[in-house]
C-alpha cells in the first residue's frame, strides 16, 4: 500500500498519512514509514527532501547550528531570518527543542510557548480525555516514606488513578488541566520536582538495587543511577532518553535496551549506547569498558551533546547510530578518539546547559501569569464537562463512548467572551477555549493583531475537549490547528478535516469589538 502511494506521488510523510492513514494510529511506524518513503524515492531516482518543512529548507542539524552560531534565540528571530510564512506543527516543536537545546530557558515564556509540542506546553502527558497524567521525579527509582505519603495523599485528594510506570516511577492519572499547578504546588512542598515525563529529553535512569544490598552486586548501581539521573535532567534532545544502570552482569536494570546502558564489572564500568526496545528492539553497543567514573561521564557528556547536535528530528538513539556511516567504530573515534577536534566544545557545551537547568514547575508555580493558562475556560470557572470517568479496580478510569453521558448543546447568538485581547492569557500564536452557553469554543489569535478564528473544541475522533491547546500551523496559505492528540488538522476558516474530511468540526463566527472576542455559532 505504501509503496503503491509513493508511486501514485505521495513524496511527503504527510501525504502518505493522508492517502494511506498510516502512522495516524499509535504513531510508532513513522520512523519505519519514513525509511520505506526514503529507500523509494531513491530507487525511482528521486532526490530525498530533508528539508525541515515547507517553512525551512534546512534540516534540523542545520538548524541547530544556524541557532548557535547565530545566537537566535526566539522561533520568529529564526522565521525571518532562515525562514517562510507561518509555520507549523513541525518546525515549531522542533524550532522549540532546538532553542531548548541551546540555550535551556524556559519553556513557556511567551515567545516559546507557542512552539511547544502537546505535552511540554501544560508540563504534563495529555490523555486520550483530554486530562493528564503527572509523574514527579524519583531519580534512580528512589523515593522515601514520606514521598510515597505525599503522592497518595494528594492521588486521593484530587481523586487520580496512581500506577507504577514501567520507568520506576509513580504516576498519577486524570489530571484535569486547571488542577496541575496546585498538584505540583504540593508536590514541590513535599520535595519533587518535575520528572519530565512529557519531555523530548532524558526520562529516567532505572537501576537495580546494585550493591549496597544485593549479595550479587558489585557495584552501586542506585547511587550512580540517582547521579546520571539528576547530571542530565531537563537537557532537551532529538527525542525521549532512557538510561539504565545495572550492579552488575545479571543486567536486572536491563541496561542493554536504553539509549544508555551502564553495567558495574570488577574494574569499573561498561558503558553500553543506542539500545532500544518498543516496535524495533536493538541490542546497545559497548562504547568502552571497565571505565572510571570520571571517565565514563566525560564520554556520556560527549555522546549525549554529539547526539544532540547530529540528530534528526524525533530520532532515537538507535536508528540514528544505525544510519550513521561507520556505525559504533565512528562513534568510538569521535567520542573516545576525538577524531573531530569537537570533544572540549562538546563538554562545555553540556556543562552549560546543566548549569540552567530549573525545575520547569517550581517557575510555573512560582508564576501568576504562567498560571493563568491552565484554566480550561477563559471565561468561566467551570470545569470540562466533557471529562467522565467510570470506577474500575477500586480506581477509576475514562469513560468509554458507550459509557458516557451527553452533553446537552444549545443554539447561541453573539455573545461576548469577557477577555480582553491584550491580556497574556490570550498569547499571539495560541489558542484558548471559551463557554458559549453550553458550548466549547476553540478560539484562536494566530498573530499580534486582533484577528481570532472559532471552532469547536471537541477533537472529534476522541470527543476530547483539547483542540484550542493545537498547535496553530499554515499548509499552503491556510491557517489549520493541529490536535493535540494526534495531530489531525482542520481548517481555522471553515472547520474542515485535511486529514477526514467526514470527521469535521463547528466552525464560528468570531470577531473583536471593544477589545472583547464574540462569537456566533
Amino acid at each position: 500500500m505504501l509503496i503503491s502511494a509513493i508511486n501514485k506521488g505521495c513524496h511527503t510523510v504527510a501525504a502518505l498519512k493522508a492517502e494511506t492513514k498510516a502512522g495516524t494510529g499509535c504513531g510508532g511506524c513513522i520512523p519505519l514509514v519514513t525509511q520505506v518513503l526514503n529507500a523509494e524515492l531513491a530507487k525511482q531516482g528521486i532526490e530525498v527532501n530533508h528539508n525541515l518543512c515547507e517553512h525551512f529548507a534546512y534540516s534540523r542539524q542545520e538548524l541547530f547550528h544556524l541557532i548557535r552560531v547565530e545566537g537566535i534565540k526566539t522561533f520568529d528571530e529564526l522565521l525571518e531570518k532562515h525562514g517562510k510564512g507561518y509555520g507549523c506543527e513541525v518546525c515549531k516543536p522542533t524550532v522549540g527543542s532546538l532553542l531548548a537545546s541551546c540555550w535551556n530557558e524556559y519553556i513557556l515564556k511567551p515567545e516559546h510557548t507557542p512552539l511547544q509540542e502537546t505535552n511540554d506546553n501544560f508540563l504534563a502527558n495529555i490523555q486520550k480525555d483530554g486530562t493528564y497524567s503527572i509523574i514527579p521525579r524519583s531519580a534512580g527509582g528512589e523515593i522515601t516514606p514520606e514521598g510515597l505519603v505525599a503522592v497518595g495523599r494528594i492521588a486521593r485528594e484530587y481523586n487520580l488513578y496512581t500506577k507504577i510506570t514501567g520507568s520506576q516511577r509513580i504516576g498519577m492519572f486524570g489530571a484535569q488541566k486547571d488542577d496541575l499547578p496546585e498538584i505540583w504546588r504540593q508536590l514541590i512542598e513535599a520535595g519533587f520536582e518535575t520528572g519530565h515525563a512529557y519531555a523530548k529529553a532524558l526520562r529516567m535512569a532505572k537501576t537495580c538495587v546494585g550493591s549496597t544490598w544485593c549479595r550479587y552486586g558489585v557495584g552501586d548501581s542506585v547511587g550512580f543511577g540517582v547521579e546520571l539521573e539528576n547530571r542530565y535532567k531537563g537537557i532537551r534532545t532529538p527525542h525521549k532518553m532512557k538510561f539504565g544502570v545495572s550492579g552488575c552482569t545479571r543486567e536486572c536494570a536491563e541496561a542493554q535496551g536504553k539509549d544508555v546502558g551502564i553495567i558495574a564489572t570488577e574494574k569499573g564500568w561498561n558503558l553500553y549506547v543506542c539500545g532500544n526496545g518498543g516496535m524495533k528492539p536493538r541490542h546497545a553497543d559497548l562504547l568502552a569498558a571497565d571505565l572510571d567514573r570520571e571517565t565514563l561521564l566525560k564520554y556520556l557528556d560527549r555522546f549525549m551533546m554529539f547526539y544532540i547536535r547530529t540528530a534528526d528530528k524525533l530520532t532515537r538513539t538507535a536508528p540514528w547510530l544505525d544510519n550513521m556511516e561507520g556505525g559504533i567504530d565512528y562513534l568510538k573515534r569521535v567520542i573516545i578518539d576525538d577524531k573531530l577536534g569537537l570533544n572540549e566544545h562538546l563538554e562545555e557545551e553540556l556543562a552549560r546547559l546543566r548549569a540552567a537547568f530549573a525545575c520547569e514547575w517550581t517557575e510555573t508555580v512560582n508564576s501568576p501569569a504562567a498560571q493563568t493558562r491552565f484554566r480550561h475556560f477563559i471565561n468561566s470557572s467551570q470545569r470540562d464537562p466533557n471529562v467522565q470517568v467510570v470506577p474500575e479496580r477500586e480506581q477509576h478510569r475514562p469513560a468509554t463512548p458507550y459509557e458516557r453521558i451527553p452533553v446537552t448543546l444549545v443554539e447561541e447568538t453573539y455573545e461576548p467572551v469577557d477577555k480582553h485581547l491584550q491580556d497574556d492569557e490570550i498569547l499571539p500564536a495560541t489558542g484558548v477555549c471559551a463557554l458559549l452557553g453550553q458550548q466549547q469554543v476553540a478560539v484562536f489569535r494566530p498573530y499580534h493583531d486582533e484577528r481570532v478564528f472559532a471552532l469547536s473544541n471537541i477533537d472529534p475522533f476522541f470527543n476530547a475537549s483539547v483542540l484550542s491547546r493545537g498547535i496553530i500551523a499554515e499548509h499552503e496559505g491556510d491557517l489549520w490547528v493541529a490536535s493535540p492528540l494526534k495531530k489531525q488538522r482542520f481548517r481555522l476558516r471553515d472547520g474542515v478535516c485535511m486529514e477526514d474530511e467526514s470527521h469535521s468540526i463547528a466552525h464560528f463566527d468570531a470577531r473583536v469589538k471593544d477589545g472583547k472576542v464574540q462569537l456566533k455559532a
